[in-house]
């Protein structure tokens, strides 16, 4: 393994630099969480305040710490060297990106992968095993992993990462019944666009336009087992995590986050940094800057309230219970009547 010194790091991160202390002589060979850290050859970080923090940071083994720089770290024992710095996890991932992570695969295209005649691609370009290309464009320094299948009409930009397992492109699910009742297709006649530094995990399925393009704009993520539906938009630098179901003709604003599992139906639109909670299903537009959860999705001080009540509601029926109180139908006399 190789040895990194402590003034390689801080050059890394530059003015993110709040302050050092401890030894500068420090060298490490490896990152680790905080937890999992064998020795001090380890560098690790620490995100979180206060106690819980110092806590964390005196326990661990690695001999460099990452940490906020709100943190008294004076009160520590000085066998560590701590860096402080405004955002600790995004220190450390750049740190990571820059000395601990193997470069990206040689541009190249697999034996085994099947590349259409037709299609324009950048001779830095990575295309990996088993890999299927059509008529489309992919631009420079883009890596697609093995076992992806690119459909034709697509127009891929610079600097993408798609990971294995992928479908770009294939035909949205579009029909309409006619006068017997059975389903006609729909034709799927549009595109995809996928603008530079977007990545896209793997499995996830990115349907083509019905008439125009399904669009993800600059920086976007999208995470393992997505569905992405024709001719939905997925603004600048957006997160669409696990398991996320995006059906046709939704908007995504800039920067928004959608959380694992949520499901959002067709044509409606999530503004900008708007925030949808961990398995909603979202059924009308989310404004900007909004955060909404549950079944259906709602807005969140909204979505606690309800929660609140039906907690209490859930407790008042439980003391109901313990007393013995309920209702009892009964039969006197022909009639029927209700009873304590």
């Amino acid at each position: 393994m190789e040895t990194v010194k402590l003034i390689k790091i801080l050059d890394i991160l530059g003015e993110a630099v709040v302050a050092v202390v401890g030894s500068a002589e420090r060298t490490v060979t490896h990152p680790a969480s905080i937890n999992e850290a064998q020795d001090e050859s380890a560098i690790t970080f620490c995100h979180y305040g206060g106690s819980e923090g110092l806590q964390q940071m005196r326990a661990t083994r690695a001999g460099v710490v990452i940490c906020r720089a709100d943190q008294p770290v004076d009160e520590l024992d000085g066998e560590k060297t701590f860096i402080l710095v405004e955002n600790p996890r995004l220190s450390f991932l750049r740190v990571v990106g820059a000395l601990f992570v193997k470069p990206r695969p040689s541009s190249g295209i697999h034996p085994t992968a099947v590349i259409d005649p037709e299609a324009k691609i950048h001779p830095s370009v990575y295309i990996g095993p088993f890999t299927y290309a059509g008529k489309c464009e992919i631009g420079a320094g883009t890596v697609i992993h093995g076992h992806v299948h690119i459909h034709d009409h697509a127009r891929i930009g610079c600097n993408i990462i798609i990971h294995a397992g992928a479908v770009i492109g294939a035909e949205g699910f579009g029909y309409e019944r006619n006068e017997a009742g059975e389903l006609e297709k729909f034709p799927q006649v549009g595109g995809v666009i996928i603008e530079d530094n977007v990545e896209i995990s793997e499995i996830v399925c990115v349907d083509r336009g019905t008439l125009g393009d399904t669009i993800i704009h600059e920086g976007a993520k999208v995470d393992t087992l997505v569905h992405v539906g024709h001719n939905v938009v997925i603004g600048r630098h957006a997160v669409i995590t696990s398991s996320v179901m995006i059906a046709g003709g939704t908007r995504i604003g800039d920067y928004a986050y959608i959380a694992p599992s949520a499901c959002l139906r067709d044509r409606i639109s999530v503004g900008e940094r708007a925030f949808v909670g961990l398995g909603a299903v979202v059924v009308k537009d989310v404004p900007d800057g909004v955060t909404v959860m549950g079944v259906p999705a709602q807005p969140a001080e909204q979505y606690k309230r309800m929660l609140k009540v039906s907690k209490a509601l859930t407790q008042l029926m439980l003391i109901w219970d313990k007393l013995g109180i309920c209702w009892q139908r009964q039969t006197k006399e022909g009639k029927r009547f209700l009873k304590w």
